[in-house]
């Protein structure tokens, strides 16, 4: 490769199409959508409402985009503003023929500098479940909690920049045209006994929810006594429209499962996803993804049952940050 002078500066408003060329030149794995155009990054980044030019910070050579990074903050507790002490790498990008350059290096210092500027404490690498505010629904599948395992050293280059290992969330995959749903009596009991609401009033959520995944399709399922309309479960799915270029297939998002305290043990999250699931294979949906906390045995024990399989992991890194 013919030697290169790297300059580094924020986001400038004609920068988009040099993103998205570096964005499919850059093999981010499976997890990464591709084959899309300039408004993708419009929807699911530039216009978020808490998007701050300063914080995309651009690696050029010239006038050629070679890496960025994305670095922006988490939410309060009641996830109804942003928390600025919690930073957040929402990504990371060098191009393949810039990697081992120390550029990802480089990149990754300027967005700490940013967010020590702004007051962070803490900085998350790859932010976890519910923890990133950009990127939701083009990197990661259902949300972009962390840095694809199976692309690259994480732990050795985070190590270096002084990053704990923090959490790993399981990436789920079903594939709805093969196999067949698990069959039992108290299933076949809870069919009988149980009615599905669907609607696409997805409920009281928070502005942290609305922000991130407002602009996508989205349904809620609601699993109900018949004879007295009790919820027993609960969950939403949300369109990954995005990634049929690159799975080549239609596919949702499963998020939220819930069962309230009382009924648990009963087997209504099981019965509730496995419901979801022939709704969905009804309509022609061919894949439903579900991203589970590595640490949550139950969640992973439930999606098992379903017929989900592990397909991969996305890890995120801790820092504190000298303020």
């Amino acid at each position: 490769m013919d030697a290169f002078l790297v300059d580094y500066r924020t986001f400038h408003n004609c920068d988009p199409p040099g993103l998205l060329k570096l964005w499919h030149a850059s093999n981010l794995g499976p997890s990464a959508a591709e084959g899309f155009p300039c408004d993708i990054f419009e929807l699911f980044v530039f216009s978020q409402p808490f998007f701050d030019r300063n914080g995309l910070i651009v690696a050029v050579d010239g006038d050629r985009i070679i890496g960025f990074v994305h670095a922006g903050f988490s939410c309060n507790e009641q996830q109804s503003a942003l928390d600025k002490t919690q930073g957040v790498i929402s990504a990371l990008v060098v191009h393949p023929d810039f990697r081992r350059q120390g550029i990802g290096s480089d990149l990754m210092r300027r967005g700490e500098q940013y967010l020590t500027s702004k007051g962070s404490t803490t900085v998350c690498a790859g932010a976890g479940l519910d923890g990133n505010g950009f990127y939701n629904g083009m990197y990661g599948g259902l949300q972009a909690s962390g840095f694809s395992a199976l692309i690259a050293p994480w732990p050795e280059f985070m190590g270096k920049l002084g990053y704990q290992p923090a959490d790993t969330t399981n990436i789920l995959h079903r594939n709805l045209t093969q196999g067949r749903d698990p069959v039992s009596a108290r299933l076949i009991r809870h069919r009988r006994r149980l009615n599905l609401v669907i609607t696409d009033r997805v409920g009281d959520l928070p502005w942290w929810w609305h922000v991130r995944f407002g602009h996508l399709d989205a349904l809620k399922f609601t699993l109900q006594e018949r004879h007295n309309d009790a919820v027993v479960a609960c969950g939403q799915i949300l369109g990954l429209d995005v990634f049929v270029a690159k799975w080549g297939v239609r596919s949702v998002g499963l998020r939220n499962v819930l069962v309230p305290e009382d009924q648990r043990r009963h087997g209504y999250g099981l019965s509730l996803v496995l419901e979801i699931c022939r709704r969905l294979r009804e309509q022609s949906i061919q894949l439903i993804e579900a991203q589970v906390d590595s640490k949550n045995q139950a969640a992973c024990d439930l999606f098992a049952a379903a017929g989900f399989e592990h397909v991969q992991e996305l890890v995120t890194f801790r820092k504190s940050l000298s303020v």
